[in-house]
């Protein structure tokens, strides 16, 4: 069984390589994941051969798009026919440490399992950039158990020497509190929660921008990045940053912002980033959106090359960040998912578009949902939006309505009807799942 390098993770020069090293150092490991993947996977020596693809034939990263994909769809049935963890596991079972699955909002959960080597690869990602260390307090407020984000940063965390704290079994309540007593350095979860707990907090008396947190770390969904929603969070946590984390149980924790930008800085020497177009699944330049794709490059266990992540996004444009990080940065962070991607009428909308204007309004909660009705050809699109106050005069509510329509119809290019309804009305995030937000009542529709 062949094997692949014993990496070195921990270097930060790696961040702030020149061009042409990084295209050097990826092609150095690309065709060595290459050659391992068809020699020990059954599932990608027969794409290979399915296509009359050798390893030979890739010499370097600009080869990476002979390659062919993969999905989501293709691995669950993989691990269908050859359960527990798939064909395309390459280690033996002596040599697994750590389970994790996806979260599951799109088909049946696939089973994640990684090497010892693996999991010290993800904690020495985290520790390459220190961001806390001894005497910092981290709260963890979404649920540990087999999900891989969390479980990596909760234990890079220890490994600085932080007081972590798993907090994702407590209701919403009993969190506010414990951030309360602890006054922790940083707290984590995904951004809806975030949001919603602010709304919780002032409902109890708590005043968490008193607590003297530096920094909120919001995982897991698209829309932190979107002005209005990054400084409700930074204005009611009164924190110095809001860092926007980014990974996929699939492959690995891949990177996050950093105060000079709201890009996503995906580690480059770990993966290789490419966008292509959703539809045709050609690579597209630098500048314009489409779905990122991602191959593990160092990945032992379950290595995954040309992975379809069905997140949108958008390469930058300029070689290098203000920070000096050289690697591929996702201008914007995500923009939403494929999957949760409105078509109506000839235009694109997403979710986190609708959720940038409806929290620029301070009239409303940050709550807000969307449903599509009709038939497909003609759908309709109604925005429902939660007013903060019960006692909003029928007048005040229609100008209101008038006022997002028109904010609505003026930055996602849609006309949609608009519902103001009463304070509380609309579903609450758990922490413990990610929100879907959108109702699709068109005809055939499974969503």
């Amino acid at each position: 069984m062949e094997a692949l390098p014993d990496y070195l993770i921990l270097d930060p020069k790696v961040d702030r390589l020149p061009a042409p090293r990084l295209r050097e150092l990826q092609s150095e490991r690309l065709r060595a994941m290459v050659h391992y993947c068809y020699a020990n996977t059954p599932f990608w020596r027969r794409k290979f051969d399915e296509i009359g693809l050798s390893p030979r034939d890739i010499r370097s990263i600009e080869d990476l798009p002979r390659v062919p994909f993969c999905t989501k769809g293709e691995l669950q049935a993989d691990q269908q026919a050859h359960p527990p963890f798939g064909s395309y596991v390459a280690t033996p079972r002596t040599r697994w440490a750590r389970y994790a699955a996806t979260s599951g909002t799109t088909g049946v959960p696939l089973k994640r399992v990684l090497s010892a080597r693996d999991f010290r690869l993800c904690i020495d990602r985290f520790r390459r950039n220190p961001t806390a260390g001894p005497g910092d307090i981290a709260v963890v407020l979404g649920p540990v158990d087999a999900l891989i984000g969390p479980m990596v940063s909760s234990e890079s965390l220890a490994a600085m020497g932080v007081l972590v704290v798993q907090a994702g079994l407590y209701d919403t309540r009993t969190k506010i509190r414990l951030i309360r007593d602890l006054k922790p350095t940083s707290v984590s979860g995904t951004t809806s929660y975030l949001v919603h707990m602010l709304e919780v907090a002032a409902e109890i008396g708590v005043d968490l921008a008193s607590l003297g947190i530096r920094s909120l770390s919001a995982i897991g969904e698209p829309g932190v990045a979107y002005g209005e929603t990054r400084d409700r969070l930074m204005r009611g946590w009164n924190v110095q940053r809001v860092a926007d984390g980014y990974g996929m149980t699939e492959i690995f924790p891949l990177g996050g912002n950093c105060p000079h930008s709201s890009a996503l800085h995906i580690a480059s020497d770990i993966v290789a980033t490419e966008i292509v177009d959703p539809e045709s699944g050609k690579p597209l330049p630098p500048g314009e959106a489409g779905e990122v794709v991602i191959t593990n490059l160092i990945g032992d266990t379950q290595p995954l090359l040309r992975y379809r992540s069905r997140d949108i996004s958008r390469l930058a444009t300029t070689a290098a960040c203000a920070c000096g990080f050289t690697g591929a940065r996702l201008e914007g962070s995500i923009l939403g998912r494929v999957d949760d991607m409105i078509w109506l009428r000839g235009a694109n909308v997403f979710p986190s578009a609708v959720e940038a204007v409806v929290r620029s309004f301070p009239e409303l909660s940050p709550e807000y949902q969307i449903e599509i009705s009709g038939e497909s050809a003609l759908a309709t699109m109604t925005v429902r939006a939660e007013a903060l106050r019960a006692d909003l005069p029928a007048s005040e509510v229609g100008a209101l309505q008038e006022r997002l329509a028109a904010q609505l119809r003026e930055s996602i290019r849609v006309t949609a009807a608009v519902e103001i309804v009463a304070p509380g009305s609309l579903p609450r995030p758990d922490g413990r799942k990610k929100m879907r937000r959108v109702i699709d009542k068109r005809r055939g529709a499974t969503a």
